[in-house]
């Protein structure tokens, strides 16, 4: 008890007052700290939700815009494909016609005509009489060893046409 006495004697001159006066201020400084930092968190926690909000905003507009793309590349690709199955259906269905008819050809069920004329007057074929018609009317016929030129021709045609008809569906 004796040192109690000694620090209430110490307290009661002007270090007393001193003494109380820096712990008033320790103390009102640790409130002064404490309550800073509450408004200081709350500005950080309310500028936090602010970019996360305008994050959350650039994320939706980012996924709107690459939903958009998606969209815009499946159009592009459905019509490439749409275009493309309809020149090369064409083609094949064009191929499967020439080899049926090549087919006929070969077997002598058709014939490959060529249009031509052998008048006498040019050269080609010289007059005779009355009696000497043989074959007249007949009609040219593409010769054997041609056949086979003449089918590739047309293949060549076919798939030159289809191919350039898919390049022309592809322009915008």
């Amino acid at each position: 008890m004796i040192e109690v006495k000694k620090i209430a004697a110490g307290l009661a001159g002007w270090r007393g007052y001193a003494a109380a006066a820096v712990a008033g201020a320790v103390l009102v400084g640790c409130a002064a700290w404490t309550a800073q930092e509450w408004r200081y968190g709350a500005k950080v926690a309310r500028m936090q939700a602010d970019e996360s909000g305008r994050v959350a905003d650039a994320q939706r507009q980012a996924r709107e815009i690459l939903q958009r793309r998606h969209a815009e590349v499946a159009e592009i690709n459905e019509r490439n494909a749409k275009a493309e199955w309809a020149a090369y259906g064409g083609l094949r269905s064009a191929q499967t016609k020439d080899e049926g008819l090549r087919a006929d050809v070969d077997a002598g069920r058709q014939r490959l005509h060529v249009a031509a004329d052998c008048s006498a007057a040019s050269g080609g074929v010289p007059e005779a009489g009355a009696g000497a018609r043989v074959g007249n009317g007949a009609r040219p016929e593409l010769d054997p060893a041609a056949r086979s030129a003449y089918f590739a021709l047309r293949a060549g045609i076919q798939q030159l046409s289809a191919q350039l008809a898919a390049c022309q569906a592809r322009l915008p």
